[in-house]
């Protein structure tokens, strides 16, 4: 495994697991993510996360 490949690996884990557990660094705690809440709401940012974690594990898995 390459060492990109573990990057993204670790990164899709980071964003499932920030989106299930909803930790504030994810959500409350950045000032970015507070402004992308207050325009898309809390149920699409979440989907997003969802779908940056999928991205990131398919990139793992293309980078093996």
């Amino acid at each position: 495994m390459s060492i990109w490949s573990m990057i993204f690996f670790l990164l899709a884990v980071f964003y499932f697991v920030g989106g299930i557990f909803e930790f504030p660094i994810m959500f409350e705690g950045n000032p970015k993510t507070r402004l992308l809440m207050s325009k898309m709401g809390k149920k699409n940012l979440k989907i997003m996360i969802y779908l940056f974690a999928v991205a990131f594990t398919i990139l793992a898995f293309m980078l093996r």
